[in-house]
């Protein structure tokens, strides 16, 4: 599932999840979009997104 997929599975809106998981909303866009790249997101960023979203796959792989 891409980070919008999971966003609105979540019923979250952007606003929402950058309160959740303090990650800017405009960087959350960029990812959507395509005009950041995901693969050179920092590992905190993403956990800190896999948190807000619930999604434990990426917080078990990170502390493996």
């Amino acid at each position: 599932m891409t980070l919008k997929e999971l966003r609105q599975a979540a019923g979250l809106t952007q606003e929402q999840l950058a309160e959740a998981s303090g990650v800017p909303q405009p960087v959350i866009s960029a990812y959507e979009r395509g005009a950041k790249d995901w693969r050179n997101m920092p590992l905190e960023r993403a956990i800190a997104l896999a948190d807000a979203l619930k999604c434990d796959d990426l917080r078990n792989l990170a502390n493996k």
